[in-house]
């Protein structure tokens, strides 16, 4: 305790520098925090968009049909359905087809992409199909079978408004290539440039019928009531699934590439940036410490020659190094803190920043809250800890060679 002391006055012989470099250690690990927060935040809400409307933290596919996407590799749902029920982690299981198809107007003609879906159940989840994305008619109702819900760009593509008609032409599960006839049920706007130029959502059991098997889907994707129980639900239904099964189980990392690899490359830059700053306070932290001690050669010669050990000496210097990072670090963490504690309570509105509300090609809504990652929190703050006392070596080896005859003469 006597050395803490110690280093407490020693720290603040020059109450200026030590203030300017306690704001520096404590300004940037706070940064760091609250980024980091911010990010996992980010990186939460990114997940929960992609898989309400993607394909779920995890969902069922034909083993070929995530790296494919050919319109052949269906499975039957009945199976998928025994599998899945009555798990009380599931919040949602949505079946769906995919089909792409061209649609025909009266005047215009463009490819499509076609999302059978079950209106009652996929409202609840999907975020294009909520309210505030409608811009003209209404959602068509569970088991509607002519009726479609098309982006705003592909109507104006078709030139049709709600409640006319238009034609969907598209390749059955035979090989035939049939037509089906739509009517304009309503009209959304995501925002994504993609999704409003080619998706239309029709009723998954007509749709399917229209394929040529009414029990068809290309997937059943799963949202689960806590994200971090993925791991447990995919060994779990990848044990439970029956051999032979027509279809294989698949993480949303699988399934939503892009959005991974947008999260991985952002991760890994915020990484880089942690290190180089760190490294522009370790220079500060010894470019202070250095000045400290040059500023007391004469002390420190006096010091030996009244028979110092060299070892008290260097604790002498290590333990202001102590006081410095523990002050920096306590002040970074109750700064960083408040600061996530806003963005936590508050959020933090980043529809400047994504004007399009487009990540990677799926919808994101740009409303972020903060996450709290303890464990991050409580190691950066002791990495920034060691980093001060790493910092205290050069100038601690400079103090130890300090001649006390000379000392006393030239100082």
């Amino acid at each position: 305790m006597l050395w803490l002391k110690l280093g407490w006055r020693n720290l603040w012989r020059n109450p200026a520098r030590s203030l300017v470099q306690l704001l520096v250690i404590s300004g940037s690990l706070a940064f760091v925090i609250w980024i980091q927060n911010i990010s996992g935040g980010t990186y939460e809400k990114m997940i929960q968009d992609a898989v309400r409307s993607g394909s779920g933290h995890l969902s069922l596919h034909h083993p070929e049909y995530v790296s494919e996407r050919l319109t052949e590799m269906f499975f039957h749902l009945p199976p998928a359905q025994k599998l899945l029920e009555n798990n009380p982690a599931f919040a949602h299981t949505l079946a769906r087809l995919h089909l792409p198809a061209l649609a025909r107007s009266s005047r215009e003609n463009t490819s499509v992409m076609v999302m059978g879906v079950d209106f009652g159940a996929e409202s609840a989840v999907n975020p294009l199909l909520g309210g505030k994305r409608l811009v003209g008619g209404s959602m068509p109702e569970e088991g509607s079978r002519d009726r479609a819900y098309l982006g705003l760009k592909l109507a104006e593509k078709l030139r049709i408004k709600v409640g006319q008609k238009f034609v969907v032409m598209f390749q059955d599960f035979s090989g035939e290539i049939s037509s089906k006839l739509y009517r304009v049920s309503g009209v959304f706007k995501s925002g994504v440039t993609q999704i409003d130029n080619t998706m239309m959502f029709v009723d998954r059991r007509h749709l399917a019928t229209s394929l040529g098997n009414p029990d068809a889907v290309h997937e059943v994707a799963v949202v689960l009531k806590d994200m971090h129980q993925l791991q447990k639900q995919v060994a779990a239904l990848k044990t439970a699934r029956p051999a032979g099964s027509e279809f294989g189980v698949f993480r949303w990392e699988e399934t939503s590439k892009q959005i991974a690899d947008t999260i991985k490359m952002d991760q890994a830059q915020f990484k880089f940036m942690i290190f180089l700053l760190f490294v522009l306070v370790g220079l500060g932290t010894v470019n202070l410490l250095l000045m400290s001690i040059l500023e007391r050669t004469r002390e420190f010669g006096l010091l030996q020659s009244l028979g110092m050990q060299k070892s008290r000496i260097r604790q002498l210097i290590f333990a202001e190094a102590l006081v410095l990072g523990l002050t920096g670090s306590a002040m970074g963490l109750g700064f960083g803190s408040l600061a996530s504690f806003y963005t936590w309570y508050h959020g933090l509105d980043m529809t400047a920043m994504f004007a399009a509300q487009e990540v990677a090609g799926l919808l994101f809504e740009p409303i972020i809250v903060s996450t709290w990652n303890w464990e991050w929190m409580a190691g950066l703050s002791l990495a920034m800890i060691i980093l001060v006392l790493a910092a205290s070596i050069y100038p601690a080896r400079k103090a130890l060679n300090v001649n006390p005859a000379e000392a006393m003469r030239v100082f």
